[in-house]
């Protein structure tokens, strides 16, 4: 008796064994396809539906500023693959007073961009005011641009209220010698007309190798700005613009 007691008592703990090991491979599966799901879905995200940025240069002040990070969304214009210059697919542009992440015909680098202009527009800049179709853009002078607000420091500078279509945003002018002046130019239906919002330093569709730009081209909408980092040599905690989080970009 006491022998096959022992046999039963060896073969459940073998049993017990393999079932906690079985347990064991199971749980690592799992944690796994867990894992392995979830980049899938970040991946996802960030293809198809939205996508971080980071501002670089003071071409979209008092706006955007050196150093803000904004979430973008790519789903309204079409679907922009990593690594590659146009949208795999497109079906829809952005409307004016929109600000858009587009990759520069000029460079191939992402900027970020005002649209001034959609397609079937004519566009005219002349005494740096900006005509649309013949109607000269509303602009009401506000105040001198803010040293916290300019990467580059400028005296001269300064933040008027302008209005695109029916948006109403801030945008800054400078006094220079070289002027901004454009010829009348007529945006070719599915294309856009870009401009900064610091109008005299913004590489923008002034620049013959830019122009009027593809919708192709659009990687997505400016939504909001999720961190702001200030380029001071100072504590971390110092350098966040806890103004600017969590603000939208209008």
């Amino acid at each position: 008796m006491s022998k096959e007691k022992d046999s039963a008592a060896s073969k459940k703990a073998s049993k017990s064994k393999k079932a906690s090991k079985s347990k064991k491979g199971d749980g690592w599966k799992s944690n796994l396809l867990t894992i392995g799901g979830a980049l899938l879905l970040a991946l996802f995200i960030r293809i198809t539906l939205f996508e971080a940025f980071a501002i670089d240069g003071p071409s979209m002040e008092p706006t955007l500023l050196d150093g803000d990070r904004v979430v973008v969304a790519k789903y309204p214009f079409g679907l922009f693959l990593p690594f590659t210059h146009e949208a795999t697919f497109n079906w829809g542009g952005p409307n004016p007073g929109d600000v858009i992440i587009l990759h520069s015909p000029a460079d191939n680098e992402d900027i970020v961009k005002r649209v001034i202009g959609v397609g079937g527009d004519e566009i005219l800049i002349r005494g740096g005011k900006i005509s649309r179709n013949g109607e000269v853009l509303e602009t009401v002078e506000v105040d001198p641009c803010s040293k916290d607000e300019q990467k580059n420091i400028d005296s001269t500078c300064m933040v008027y209220e302008e209005t695109v279509g029916d948006v109403a945003h801030r945008m800054s002018h400078s006094k220079h010698d070289f002027p901004l002046d454009r010829l009348p130019v007529e945006v070719p239906e599915g294309h856009v007309y870009v401009l900064g919002d610091h109008r005299d330093s913004s590489n923008d569709s002034r620049n013959p190798l830019i122009g009027a730009v593809s919708n192709s081209r659009i990687k997505g909408k400016a939504l909001f700005i999720y961190m702001s980092w200030k380029n001071a040599r100072t504590a971390l905690w110092e350098r966040i613009r806890w103004n600017r989080v969590g603000s939208s970009v209008d």
